[in-house]
This record gives C-alpha cells, sequence and structure tokens, in this order.
C-alpha cells in the first residue's frame, strides 16, 4: 500500500488543531492493510498527515493508538444505531432489526478496513482480541440483545443457540467485504458500489429473516 500525506509535516499539533476522525481512519487503514505488528507509528502519522511527535504526543504509544481506533468504531455504530433507533420507533421488531442490518451492512462496506482489521486479530488470543471483544463485540451485540430476545419469545423466530445466531449474520453481512479483491476477480463487481451493497443488503435480509422466521 502507498502512503500518501496530503498535509505538511511539522511542529506537533494540538488537540483543538488535530483532525482526530482522520488520525482514526488511517490508523484503521494501516492497521488493516500490515497487521499491528508490521505497522509503525511512523506510517500512521504520514498516512493522517501529521508528523510523528503529534501521534506520541496524543497516544504514547502504538497499542494505545490502535485501542482508541476501536474505541471511535464503536462509538461512530453505536451513535448511529441510535439515531436509526429514534427515526423508527414506530417499526415492528422485525422490521426494526431489518433496518438495523442495512445501517450494519453500509457500516461494514464504508468501513472496510474494518473487516480486515478484525479477520487478523479474532483468530488468536492476545490483548488486542480481547479488547476488540470486550470493547467493541459485547457493547454492539448488547444493542439487539433484547429485540432478538423478545421475537425468540413471541415465536417470530427460531430458538438457535446466539453463538449461531452471531456467526450466521456477521459472516454474511461481512465476508463479502472482507475479501473484496476475490469478488472483484471472480465475478468483476466493485463490492463498495452502492448498488451493490443493496444488493447484498436485500439478499441478507431475505437469507436470514426467511431462514430463521417460524
Amino acid at each position: 500500500m502507498s502512503i500518501k500525506s496530503n498535509k505538511r509535516v511539522g511542529r506537533p499539533v494540538g488537540t483543538v488543531d488535530l483532525d482526530m476522525n482522520s488520525v482514526y481512519q488511517a490508523s484503521l487503514n494501516v492497521f488493516a492493510d500490515k497487521g499491528f505488528d508490521a505497522t509503525t507509528m511512523t506510517e500512521i502519522a504520514l498516512a493522517a498527515g501529521i508528523t510523528r511527535s503529534s501521534i506520541n504526543y496524543h497516544f504514547g504509544n502504538k497499542m494505545e493508538l490502535w485501542k482508541k481506533t476501536i474505541d471511535y468504531l464503536t462509538q461512530r455504530f453505536i451513535k448511529d444505531f441510535e439515531l436509526t433507533k429514534k427515526l423508527n420507533t414506530d417499526l415492528d421488531d422485525i422490521s426494526f432489526m431489518k433496518v438495523i442490518i442495512r445501517q450494519m451492512v453500509n457500516f461494514w462496506a464504508i468501513e472496510e478496513g474494518f473487516c480486515r482489521l478484525a479477520l487478523k486479530e479474532m483468530d488468536q488470543k492476545n490483548e488486542r482480541s480481547d479488547y476488540f471483544i470486550e470493547h467493541m463485540m459485547y457493547p454492539l451485540v448488547n444493542l439487539t440483545k433484547d429485540v432478538f430476545g423478545r421475537l425468540r419469545k413471541q415465536g417470530e423466530i427460531k430458538k438457535f443457540d446466539k453463538q449461531h445466531q452471531l456467526s450466521i449474520i456477521l459472516g454474511m453481512i461481512s465476508y463479502l467485504f472482507a475479501n473484496r479483491y476475490m469478488f472483484e476477480k471472480l465475478h468483476g463487481v466493485d463490492v463498495l458500489d452502492q448498488s451493490i451493497i443493496d444488493q447484498h443488503t436485500d439478499a441478507v435480509i431475505d437469507i436470514f429473516f426467511n431462514g430463521i422466521r417460524l
């Protein structure tokens, strides 16, 4: 991956001047491309268009920046979820979950680096995978726990074990974006094209709900 910077490298940037969203996006993309061990703080600083001293000043070390990047993604999704929930209070639970799945698919598409980052971290037990599970997966799963609980209790959906339910829905949502190049080679499509994202969303909703509805 060629890392380019559009900003002039100079003195450390203060909190007021620093665009933290840009830093986290740069961090996400570099970590996703290279993996944690191969990534350097200098590469992230270059990708973000700031100085290495600014990165050090705000985060101290690579692990802290990695954790803050995960927190950034988690809070972004939760913020979008809460807005979606607020704007769809009149929907029944099934309809609401379909809306949430659309949000999830688009989030995974927009943050396709997140899929690659997750794949790099979730196949081993270490400090990063534990942090990822505790600070991202637990909070995100808890967002829809009550909805799925009501649907099971009401007999609307099959009572799959929760781990199977989670693996089915996350697998269907993320696989396309985590393997972007493969689908481009196999089918000649850009999986980040909005029409493909919408088609994928429709397929996930149809397969998931028609497969688990009683």
